[in-house]
């Protein structure tokens, strides 16, 4: 009986220490290799693809032209082989009616070729005919004239010697001298019309048809112009139409250039009925021999990636698969974001693989492990482990069954899994993997008013857990959640703030199951059964939000364990 009540009372007094532990999930630290990884998804494409194109150009309200006939996606062609038709009808009826006017333009322009060698023969007529020809009758009126005058002075003067004897009257003879004036007047008016068909006349009818030629030949280059500008026309829409009549320009397999949709975007599928503008791809013939991965890294993180870092990539398609990469190019500018989707941004990278596998193939979809940093035989500890307090960082070492000691430790890199710790552990020992429950078991050091003050500023104030004593800060950022955005933290508190009925900052299983949150159990890392913290900050910086997506983790590959969860 004396043995019994002794043991009873040593187990009821130890009973009350052991749960607290008991309960807890510790961690053993060891020593391994420490690499932080930034993991993104992405899409396998060639590095060197053969684009083809529509190259139909669009003519008034003709913008887009549908897809007759496509063909089959995978299969391999040849130079010259056709791969895509287009509908052209509209275009062969735009042919037929420019034929019509090419017609019009046709007559007009033989119109004026006619209408020119006329005004030249004109030309001609008058110089070498008409004009000589009026010159002769006015050179014989001339000397019609100079007769008519000459006898007419004659016939006065025998006047004038019979009116002398008394033969003729004075009215006779005053007839004879009108006589003579008259065709002194013919004469001189013959004389005059000849000069000014020579001087004048003559000049100005040459102008008049030289104006005329000048007329026919403008009119001449402008029905060329207007022929040529409807031949061109006629040639754009027979040239259309058999572009309309896509061929491979080199030999390879056959991918569909089909694009993904968005609010602001519109989807596009390759396929019969599909409408296609003018300088869009429609195939790709890829070089397989070169292939590349184009992912989109969250600008919370692309200032650790630069161009040469190595890279793992693996497959969904293919289970086991790892293949090795070099990080390329990482754009200097973001990728362009819809206004009603998350605004987070991303910056386009390409990441080239070494030694393709023949059995990849383009839009495969692909796990990039950039890495950005890593050391070799260090410890580790998980990042849920460390516990901030102040300005300094603590882990809860379980020293015994019943006893347990916060330690200070000194910490190096982490990345969303692991960080490196760099002096206060020792290999072998037990962290606990939730030291938020244990800080009202364990005393820990007072701290400073302005590291209090310091923490309210960073963080605000925030309610800690029940039982929390003066001198204790509000919960800051873990390691893991160091690097991770405002809009990140932000979201996690709002998931905190309505699952966490108990305020230790940890999701179990039986909260998350009360309050309709069981989407969440997948941001559990360790498999633990209870979601931390710094595992809800690590899923919903690999989502593009906490809430549109609900904790999508980045499907990365698995990181070595460090130790084993006891």
């Amino acid at each position: 009986m004396v043995v019994a009540g002794a043991a009873g009372i040593y187990f009821y007094t130890s009973g009350k220490k052991g749960p607290i532990v008991e309960d807890e999930m510790f961690h053993q630290v060891e020593v391994g290799n420490f690499m932080h990884d930034v993991v993104e998804k992405g899409e396998v494409e060639s590095a060197r693809n053969v684009d083809v194109m529509s190259v139909v150009r669009g003519y008034r309200d003709l913008n887009n032209f549908e897809i007759l006939w496509v063909i089959e996606e995978g299969k391999m062609v040849e130079p010259g082989d056709v791969l895509v038709r287009l509908d052209s009808s509209a275009l062969e009826e735009e042919a037929k009616l420019q034929r019509l006017d090419l017609s019009g333009s046709v007559a007009g322009l033989s119109k004026a070729q006619n209408e020119l060698e006329a005004a030249q023969i004109a030309m001609t007529e008058y110089v070498d005919g008409l004009f000589v020809q009026e010159t002769k009758e006015l050179e014989a009126e001339i000397t019609f004239a100079k007769e008519t005058l000459r006898r007419a002075e004659e016939y006065f003067a025998y006047s004038s010697r019979l009116a002398a004897k008394g033969f003729v009257t004075s009215l006779q003879l005053e007839g004879d001298r009108f006589a003579v004036d008259k065709a002194q007047i013919e004469l001189d008016n013959a004389k005059l019309k000849l000069k000014v068909l020579i001087e004048q006349t003559k000049q100005k009818k040459i102008k008049e048809l030289e104006s005329s030629i000048g007329v026919a030949k403008a009119d001449l280059e402008s029905a060329k112009e207007r022929n040529s500008i409807e031949q061109k026309r006629l040639d754009f829409f027979l040239e259309q139409i058999k572009n309309c009549t896509i061929t491979a320009p080199a030999a390879g397999q056959v991918v569909y250039a089909n694009e993904r949709g968005n609010r602001e975007a519109s989807e596009f599928i390759v396929e019969p009925g599909t409408s296609v503008r003018e300088r869009q791809t429609i195939i790709r013939l890829p070089d397989y021999s070169a292939m590349q991965v184009h992912v989109k890294i969250n600008e919370s993180r692309v200032a650790m990636v630069d161009p040469g870092m190595k890279a793992t990539i693996t497959l969904d398609a293919f289970d086991g698969l790892k293949l090795s990469g070099t990080v390329t190019k990482v754009n200097e500018y973001p990728e362009p974001i819809s206004r009603f989707g998350a605004q987070i941004k991303r910056y386009a990278a390409v990441v080239t693989i070494d030694g393709t596998p023949r059995q990849i193939k383009p839009g495969l979809t692909a796990n990039c492990a950039i890495h950005v940093d890593s050391k070799d035989n260090v410890l580790m500890v998980p990042v849920q482990s460390v516990l901030p307090y102040g300005d300094d960082y603590y882990c809860m070492i379980r020293k015994s069954a019943e006893e347990i000691e916060p330690r200070k430790v000194d910490l190096g890199p982490s990345n969303n899994r692991f960080v490196v710790v760099n002096d206060g552990l020792d290999a072998g020992e037990y962290v606990s993997m939730s030291p938020r429950r244990l800080m009202d078991s364990v005393k820990m050091p007072e701290l400073a008013p302005e590291q209090i003050n310091s923490n309210e500023n960073e963080n605000g104030p925030r309610e800690g857990p029940p039982g929390r004593g003066p001198g204790k800060p509000p919960q800051p950022k873990s390691p893991g959640e160091a690097d991770q955005t405002g809009e990140d933290t932000q979201l996690v508190d709002r998931v905190l703030q309505n699952f966490d009925t108990n305020n230790d900052g940890v999701l179990s299983s039986d909260e998350l199951a009360a309050k309709g949150g069981e989407k969440y159990t997948s941001a559990d890392q360790d498999g633990d059964g209870q979601v931390q913290r710094s595992e809800l900050v690590a899923a919903a910086s690999a989502a593009e939000a906490l809430e549109d997506d609900p904790v999508r983790i980045a499907e990365d590959q698995q990181p070595q364990a460090v130790g084993g969860a006891q």
